[in-house]
C-alpha cells in the first residue's frame, strides 16, 4: 500500500508540473475535451483488480440493503439482492486480462489531469485487442490516500456462442457500480441491458 501512496502522490506531482500535450479523439471516458495533460506514462500500473476486490470486501462487511435497478428493452426492475449476487455480478469487473503481471506487460498507461474534474485519468489500453479486456480509466483525485480513487471505468468485449457482446462498466467507488451490456446476435436486433447495483442508500433513489 505504501507503494500505491507513493505513487499517487508522485503522479499528482508529475501532472502538474507539465508534459507531452496530446489533443482528446473524442468523448469517450479518458478521451475528454477538457484534459490538460496526456503523456505515455512507464511507472507501475495501478492495482485495478485489487481496488475492485477491496471495495467487494467492504460490502461484505456492509449491514445495510443491496439495490439491484435492471432495464432491459422497455422493462424495467427494481429489488434487494443478497450478498451471494451481489458478489456474482461485482466478478464483471475482474475479468483475467487484470490479472497483476498480464496487465502490467500487455496494457500501456497514459495519464492526464482534467481541467473540469481536477481528477488525473489514469488509461490502460491493451498492446494487442485480441483479448476480452479493451480499456480501462481510472479517475483518481490528486493526493497520496487510496481513498482518492473515485471511479473507475471499464469496456469489454467478447464473443458468446453466436452473439457479439460488448460491455461499458463502471465502479463509483464506495457507492454503486453500473454494467451497460449489448448483445448483438448474429441474426436479429441488438439488446441493451442496464444493470445497476447499490449500497450507498443515498443513491438508492438515483
Amino acid at each position: 500500500m505504501n507503494k500505491l501512496l507513493l505513487f499517487l502522490f508522485l503522479a499528482a506531482t508529475f501532472c502538474s508540473c507539465g508534459g507531452k500535450v496530446e489533443k482528446p479523439q473524442d468523448n469517450q471516458p479518458g478521451n475528454d475535451t477538457n484534459q490538460k495533460e496526456n503523456f505515455a506514462d512507464t511507472t507501475a500500473h495501478l492495482p485495478v483488480a485489487a481496488f475492485i476486490r477491496n471495495e467487494i470486501a467492504m460490502v461484505e462487511t456492509y449491514a445495510g440493503g443491496l439495490l439491484k435497478k435492471l432495464t432491459r428493452g422497455n422493462k424495467r426492475d427494481s429489488a434487494y439482492i443478497q450478498l451471494d449476487e451481489f458478489k456474482k455480478r461485482a466478478e464483471q469487473f475482474l475479468p483475467k486480462d487484470l490479472d497483476s503481471a498480464f496487465f502490467q506487460e500487455n496494457f500501456e498507461q497514459t495519464s492526464f489531469v482534467d481541467e473540469t474534474t481536477e481528477m488525473i485519468n489514469f488509461i490502460y489500453t491493451p498492446e494487442d485487442s485480441v483479448g476480452v479486456l479493451q480499456k480501462v480509466v481510472v479517475y483518481v483525485q490528486p493526493g497520496t490516500s487510496a481513498h482518492n480513487v473515485d471511479r473507475i471505468y471499464m469496456e469489454t468485449a467478447f464473443n458468446q456462442g453466436d452473439t457479439f457482446v460488448e460491455k461499458k462498466l463502471t465502479w463509483k467507488m464506495r457507492k454503486y457500480f453500473y454494467v451497460l451490456t449489448i448483445e448483438q446476435p448474429k441474426n436479429g436486433q441488438p439488446i441493451t441491458t442496464y444493470e445497476k447495483l447499490i449500497w450507498d442508500p443515498q443513491h438508492f433513489g438515483d
